[in-house]
């Protein structure tokens, strides 16, 4: 769990990347997929006038963080939240890490603290399947790319090996 693949689900429980985008193992030909998603979504939201700066809310960084210690992610980021929060307009100082800290348990058995990689995340259910085991500590009401809610996109999400992310 190194910094790009904490930074890929921080900001995909923020609602700035499709849903299941931030855990497609880097060999998998999904990638191709995800990108002509990606590539006629922003198309879309262009056209409906939906901007980073509608999504991205005190709430969505709450949820960033809040995944970020369900999966054990990097402590960089802490540095690129609080800076992606800044430049947002969003107060956050490491305080709010360790208030959340208290209240979320670690559900991802990640290395370089568990025994899987990415790749198992991703085939254990990947982030939905994270976020939907801490759902009640998310603020699934907030907006997210594709138009829908942080909880509609989740909701139903299943883990498929107990052993990497834990229920």
């Amino acid at each position: 769990m190194g910094t790009a693949a904490t930074m890929r689900c921080a900001t995909e429980a923020m609602g700035l990347t499709l849903p299941g985008a931030s855990s497609i193992p880097a060999p998998d030909s999904r990638h191709a997929q995800m990108a002509s998603k990606v590539g006629r979504r922003i198309v879309d939201m262009a056209w409906e006038d939906l901007k980073v700066s509608d999504i991205l809310s005190p709430e969505a960084i709450d949820n960033a963080i809040t995944t970020v210690l369900a999966i054990g992610g990097s402590t960089n980021a802490v540095i690129h939240l609080v800076a992606m929060a800044r430049r947002a307009g969003i107060p956050l100082t490491i305080d709010r890490f360790d208030e959340l800290s208290s209240q979320v348990p670690v559900v991802a058995n990640m290395r370089p603290s568990g025994e899987y990689l990415m790749e198992d995340l991703f085939y254990a259910g990947g982030l939905p399947a994270v976020l939907e085991q801490i759902r009640p500590l998310l603020h699934v009401d907030c907006p997210t790319v594709n138009g829908k809610t942080l909880g509609q996109n989740i909701a139903g999400a299943e883990v498929f090996n107990s052993k990497v992310i834990h229920s």
